[in-house]
C-alpha cells in the first residue's frame, strides 16, 4: 500500500480543480461567442440609428 504524502495529495487535488475539461472550455467558447454575436448586433442597430439620423 503507498502512501501519498499531504503536499503531493494536495498538488494532485489543485490540479484537478484548475484543469479545464473539453465540456468546460466549449461553454466558455459558447459564451464568447454569444457576447461577440451580441456586440455586433448592437453595432449594426447602432449604425442603423446613425443613418437614419443623418437622412
Amino acid at each position: 500500500m503507498s502512501k501519498t504524502t499531504p503536499v503531493r495529495q494536495e498538488t494532485a487535488e489543485l490540479a484537478e480543480i484548475t484543469e479545464l475539461s473539453a465540456d468546460d472550455l466549449a461553454l466558455w467558447s459558447a459564451v464568447i461567442v454569444i457576447i461577440g454575436d451580441l456586440f455586433a448586433l448592437f453595432a449594426l442597430l447602432k449604425a442603423r440609428t446613425e443613418k437614419d439620423s443623418s437622412d
